[in-house]
């Protein structure tokens, strides 16, 4: 049986191993640095794990910096081994974006109308993209199916069913809002020269003075309004893009609807099946296949 150490006062007893020592029914409350062995174990090579260091390659260098063969240096592998956790880079994008999409909060109050649901989500979807920076880009070229990503399009594409929205118009709004909020997080980001700019006032105040000083007969718009563009707005300035969204879409809704395209017959030569023509030009033969 293991020997224990006497312990001294204010020091935990050690078992010879020298871990702290327990009584057997819980672990100990004190903290030990690893031994040498310890520090030496390798770590076991996970899909998790794979993906949680793309994400910090992405955050720190940009997603650019992400190749298969960085990522397999900075896990301590060679790149074949990655492969045994995933297809390729493409299927490893897809499980990032599933996995920070995820962190999108989907619960809404069922008392908010159609558009406050929408906006909602908006801010939410931005808040956690700009959260992860360099997702946005990459979502932004890709349209990941996992079940986080198909439960945010579930979100988005509810109210605007309860809204009674047609299938079709449905599926453009839904990537109309989509667009926007992926948009401003890729085209404008914190980190952006601009945005470090306007944010510091000194710098500010100095870019307004440039523009009053700009020659009034060539810039007067600039003049008069370049102090109230450049300005520390962001927050502002998608919420207000998200407002008049909703502001369109609602006038979309009530909008007196179009009647479908009548269709008809046009003349054909003889010997030939005639064919119905849209009024759009479309045209559908008949007996042809």
């Amino acid at each position: 049986m293991e020997q224990r150490r006497r312990a001294t006062p204010n020091t935990p007893a050690t078992t010879a191993s020298g871990a702290p020592a327990t009584d057997g029914r819980s672990p100990s409350l004190w903290f030990g640095a690893p031994t040498d062995d310890q520090d030496r174990r390798p770590q076991q090579l996970t899909r998790e794990r794979v993906v949680e260091e793309a994400l910090a390659v992405i955050a720190h260098d940009g997603a650019q910096a992400l190749t298969m063969r960085r990522l397999a240096g900075r896990l301590g592998v060679v790149p074949g081994a990655l492969y045994h956790h995933v297809r390729n880079k493409q299927q490893l994008q897809d499980l990032l974006l599933d996995g920070v999409l995820a962190e999108v909060d989907l619960d809404l109050d069922p008392s908010l109308g159609w558009t406050e649901q929408l906006k909602v989500l908006a801010h939410r979807l931005r808040q956690v993209l700009e959260a992860h920076p360099g997702i946005a880009g990459i979502l932004k070229t890709r349209d990941p199916l996992g079940p986080n990503s198909l439960a945010l399009a579930e979100a988005f594409l509810s109210p605007l069913q309860t809204a009674g929205f047609a299938d079709r118009q449905a599926g453009l709004v839904f990537f109309l809002l989509l667009d926007y909020t992926i948009g401003f997080a890729v085209s404008t980001p914190a980190t952006s020269v601009n945005e470090q700019r306007v944010r510091d006032q000194a710098i500010r105040s100095q870019l307004h003075q440039f523009f009053r000083s700009l020659p009034p007969d060539r810039f007067p718009t600039l003049v008069a309004l370049g102090e109230h563009v450049w300005v520390d707005n962001r927050d502002e300035r998608f919420t207000t893009g998200l407002q008049v969204l909703a502001d369109g879409l609602e006038h979309a809704r009530n909008a007196p609807r179009r009647p479908a395209p009548k269709r008809r017959p046009t003349t054909t030569p003889r010997g030939r099946q005639p064919s119905l023509q849209t009024t759009d030009g479309d045209t559908q033969g008949r007996g042809t296949r």
